[in-house]
């Protein structure tokens, strides 16, 4: 009997396994141009569910992530990210993500160290005879989005950083049969953007590279950018050794961002306001007690029309490696 209990389980992982590679193949098919990232405002990989049921998920940790993304007019963003995870208690943990980014466009290259998130969280014995946890965190700007090429302010699309310290705040449940949903806020509090990429530099952008209006970039100069509010809903299906997710992820822009078309005019961005709507899907694999690995992907259902935060993904990849202790 045992044999055959053994036999089925192993059955259902390949299963699920095949259906999880289905998802992310999926994912990153999808070619939607004005599609938005999730993980890189912050708010997202912050708040990300833990997969988790078990205490490893409160482990010190250290592991080495990396991101494959296309964004605006073929930009391409290869971000390798260390991730300190540390234990403070048995419910406490500090999570801390330190990218690294290479961008590569038509238009420039850039690399340099990205914004830095940094994250506590909390679990609670339960809510409702269920596990509740919080977080709170931040992301610090790397700088302030300033960066030229060939003396021309460069696009927010381009740029290493957001340019703003940003709070962020959350909270997650995990339901019973492996439902769990997170909620999540994120708000700049302190805003350094310089970025100088305005109506003037728009036109010289055009001219230096011959582009047509409607393949140029959004206007970006001195973003004031508004907050987000995040919620995730997955489905978590837990095995010995495999750990899978599939679920929405709702994230609303609550204001229009503003820009400076020139010295004097300030513009709210139409359009940079409403609903972005992902399907996502994730794994995670235990090769043994201390090592993991885990593949991330999403795609877009719904999008805003207007995105001048520089936050256009048509396709990204997660791939990661992660040691416990």
């Amino acid at each position: 009997m045992l044999h055959f209990k053994n036999l089925n389980r192993s059955r259902t992982e390949r299963k699920l396994a095949q259906f999880m590679v289905l998802m992310l193949v999926w994912a990153m098919g999808s070619n939607k141009a004005n599609a938005q990232g999730c993980s890189d405002a912050g708010v997202c990989s912050i708040n990300r569910s833990n997969l988790a049921q078990n205490s490893d998920s409160l482990k010190n940790k250290i592991g080495v992530s990396f991101s494959y993304a296309i964004g605006e007019q073929g930009a391409k963003f290869f971000i390798p990210q260390l991730e300190p995870q540390i234990r403070i208690s048995d419910r406490s943990m500090i999570q801390i993500k330190l990218p690294f980014m290479f961008i590569k466009s038509p238009i420039a290259n850039h690399s340099g160290l990205g914004d830095v998130l940094l994250n506590y969280s909390i679990e609670l014995d339960s809510f409702l005879n269920q596990r509740i946890g919080f977080s709170i965190g931040t992301r610090i700007a790397s700088g302030t989005a300033s960066l030229k090429n060939n003396s021309i302010p460069m696009p927010m699309a381009v740029q290493l950083g957001l340019g703003s310290t940003d709070i962020i705040l959350g909270v997650s449940i995990q339901f019973k049969k492996g439902f769990s949903a997170a909620l999540g806020f994120q708000h700049p509090v302190f805003n350094q953007n310089q970025n100088g990429f305005d109506s003037i530099a728009f036109k010289k952008l055009e001219s230096t590279q011959n582009l047509a209006s409607s393949d140029n970039f959004f206007i970006s100069s001195n973003l004031v950018r508004k907050g987000d509010l995040m919620l995730r809903l997955d489905k978590i299906f837990v095995m010995p050794k495999l750990e899978i997710n599939v679920g929405l992820l709702p994230i609303y822009h609550l204001g229009n961002d503003e820009v400076l078309l020139s010295k004097s005019v300030v513009q709210a961005i139409e359009g940079s306001k409403g609903l972005t709507l992902n399907a996502n899907a994730g794994l995670r694999y235990k090769l043994n007690h201390q090592f993991e690995i885990s593949v991330l992907g999403a795609s877009p259902l719904i999008t805003r029309k207007s995105r001048p935060d520089g936050l256009t993904r048509s396709l990204i990849i997660f791939s990661g490696l992660y040691y416990k202790f």
